[in-house]
């Protein structure tokens, strides 16, 4: 069997997709993990223990690095009625911020009081 360089080529372009996709899923976990967390302190629950990457671009850092920004989607609630949605950025591994859809605060719900 011949190996010619094209093929070489062929199989680190492969090697190199897979351990992108690799990675990315490792981020996605990391970004699941900080988006419990955030749902934990800010009192409100994640929605189907899932978050969907709906967004990726280059980025800079406040150092001025150039690296990839993942935007992730989520959906949380507060009373477990209405549905609300939210996204996490990362830079690289690094937590941009989470930002949370206005809602309700779990302590000044109404039960006589419909949402909007």
């Amino acid at each position: 069997m011949n190996l010619s360089l094209g093929h070489v080529a062929l199989v680190m372009l492969a090697a190199l997709l897979g351990y992108w996709i690799w990675r990315g899923m490792g981020l996605r976990d990391r970004a699941l993990i900080l988006v419990r967390q955030h749902c934990n302190k800010a009192d409100v629950q994640l929605l189907d223990e899932s978050i969907v990457l709906n967004k990726l671009r280059l980025g800079r850092n406040a150092a001025g690095q150039i690296n990839l920004v993942r935007r992730y989607a989520f959906e949380f609630t507060v009373t477990g009625e209405r549905r609300y949605p939210g996204h996490i950025e990362l830079h690289g591994q690094r937590l941009m911020h989470v930002e949370l859809a206005p809602h309700p605060f779990p302590g000044n719900i109404n039960p006589d009081q419909p949402l909007l």
